[in-house]
């Protein structure tokens, strides 16, 4: 059937006929391949290998009609399935048919696999399939044991590995969760039957061990429907989860204030989570008790909860921008504790970006300019660089002048929001209104009618678009930030282009277009900021 075993979410009848597939697959395989260690087969095996080959044929032919199987997998596994009960009569046909039919088995299962997970798939299969032929062969003596003991280590092994490459690891998630004890079946069951194997007189150990193979194949089988639990919360790691499938960032996940961050209004902890002006989604200040607790959310009538860990120690002070940077770094891979937010100091790159941008409004002649701040680090650094620039400088708004935001995004917001309405009235700011490359936020973006933002990257690059994709997936309704992009640049060892570029965003659809397919023109995903846009407005800034 071509079905992934990593694949979650199958449907029942899906799983069924996958698991019939599978099991009556290797029981016709199994007898082709130990046929020749016996001279006669009785006539019961026959019967066995004619009825597994026609489910075979049955579940192929469902699979072609009504399910996405790979056609030449399903015709190839139906020939073989029918060729090896018809060929049992032989020793050296019905051998090399039924290891063809092997083959197309481990393809078909571990087809998008790699590495170890290949490795695992292939052992686990070649097992159960020669456990089966051991079985129904019954051979007529003891002198196969030493390859049932192989077979079964050799699943014991498997089984191992597929808890090592599931992503679970050895913690209490493979007792505590259905994929877990899946798991544990797939690898504790060949164990007992390594133990049997060495222990069990032989007329008794083929129907007992295949009996404990079959169970612990039908785990296997099993996988593919049972969703894969969730990575374990790491104490002071910002952590992604879900809850009534919709994603919930706790930030820093450390003990006392923490900020939860949702795509939607919702109480965390009797607290109700609210949008805040110039920010996506909504967001609740919550205290957490040390180590292990449970968030108790409510959205839209449904009732869900997600563990945390805070572990112990004190939760640092993190805003909004700080998650969304550490969002960033999750969905990029990155899974290190939080240390520091962006504003907590002018970083190089941001730096050279202010002071390229007042160079630029000097060039210009600007007359004066209209700093606005706030009390962090960074932004007492970047009004420091802005003063420095030889303009006139005032800390009240002056009309004539050029605004120019450096604080934090809540403080950016409020201002924008004031000018947003102040534009309505009068002309207002005249030279322009120019942001600090850490405000590129499209709520920000999309207060003001047009703003100036000096970057070092191009919001229209692939590279760029690939991280706002990546987002919007993870977190339906967010939108990017330079830090978010950094961190998530960082987690994959990347970085973005040096070079700072004025761009100018305005409150117009323009739609950017792709050329690259054949001259047509399509509109690429992940845009920055949605409905609007942000265009260059000039070449590298000296």
């Amino acid at each position: 059937m071509g079905m992934d075993a990593s694949v979650t979410g199958v449907p029942p009848a899906v799983l069924l006929l996958r698991i019939v597939l599978l099991l009556a697959t290797a029981a016709v395989a199994g007898i082709g391949l130990l046929r020749p260690t016996v001279v006669s087969l009785p006539r019961s095996t026959f019967v066995i290998a004619w009825i597994a080959g026609a489910v075979t044929a049955v579940a192929d032919v469902i699979s072609l009609l009504w399910l996405d199987a790979h056609p030449a997998f399903a015709v190839g596994q139906l020939l073989l399935a029918v060729a090896v009960p018809a060929t049992l009569r032989w020793r050296s046909p019905s051998a090399y048919l039924g290891f063809g039919l092997l083959v197309v088995l481990i393809s078909e299962i571990s087809l998008s696999h790699m590495g170890i997970e290949f490795l695992a798939d292939t052992g686990y299969t070649v097992g159960v399939v020669a456990w089966l032929g051991l079985t129904l062969v019954t051979p007529s003596t003891g002198r196969l044991r030493p390859l049932a003991l192989t077979l079964a280590v050799v699943l014991a092994l498997a089984g191992v590995l597929q808890i090592a490459v599931s992503g679970v690891g050895f913690d209490r998630r493979l007792y505590d969760t259905g994929f877990g004890l899946a798991l544990l079946a797939v690898a504790l069951l060949p164990i007992v039957v390594t133990a049997l194997t060495i222990t069990l007189p032989v007329q008794r150990l083929y129907p007992v061990g295949a009996l404990l193979v079959v169970v612990a194949y039908l785990a296997w089988a099993a996988l593919g429907a049972i969703p894969r639990p969730a990575d374990l919360p790491t104490p002071g790691v910002p952590l992604l989860g879900t809850a009534s499938g919709a994603p919930v960032l706790v930030v820093p996940q450390r003990p006392g204030h923490n900020l939860v961050h949702l795509p939607g209004e919702a109480v965390v902890n009797g607290v109700r989570a609210v949008a805040r002006p110039g920010m996506n989604g909504a967001w609740a200040d919550i205290d957490l008790p040390p180590g292990r607790s449970t968030l108790q959310l409510s959205s839209g009538g449904k009732e869900s909860t997600l563990s945390v860990d805070t572990g112990s120690g004190t939760a640092r002070t993190v805003d909004p921008e700080c998650a969304n940077a550490a969002l960033g770094g999750l969905i990029g891979g990155s899974r290190v504790a939080l240390t520091s937010c962006p504003s907590d100091a002018l970083s190089t790159g941001d730096a050279e970006a202010v002071h390229k941008l007042v160079d630029f409004l000097a060039a210009r002649k600007i007359s004066a300019i209209t700093v606005v701040g706030d009390d962090s680090a960074r932004s007492k650094a970047a009004a420091a660089a802005v003063r420095a620039a030889g303009i006139p400088v005032f800390d009240t708004e002056q009309p004539n002048s050029a605004l120019v935001v450096v604080s934090g995004w809540s403080t950016a917001a409020d201002e924008l929001s004031k000018v947003a309405v102040e534009q309505t009235r009068k002309p207002t700011f005249i030279n322009g209104i120019y942001l600090a490359p850490w405000l590129l936020t499209a709520p920000l973006l999309k207060s003001v009618v047009s703003s100036a933002i000096p970057l070092r990257f191009d919001p229209r690059d692939p590279q760029t678009l690939a991280y706002t994709v990546a987002l919007a997936n993870a977190f339906p309704g967010e939108t990017g930030s330079i830090g978010g992009l950094d961190e998530w640049l960082a987690a994959q060892g990347q970085r973005s282009d040096p070079s700072v570029r004025l761009y100018a965003s305005a409150q117009v659809d323009a739609m950017p277009m792709d050329n690259t397919m054949d001259g047509m023109e399509m509109a690429y995903p992940g845009q920055w900021v949605p409905n609007g846009t942000i265009v260059p407005i000039s070449g590298p800034l000296s």
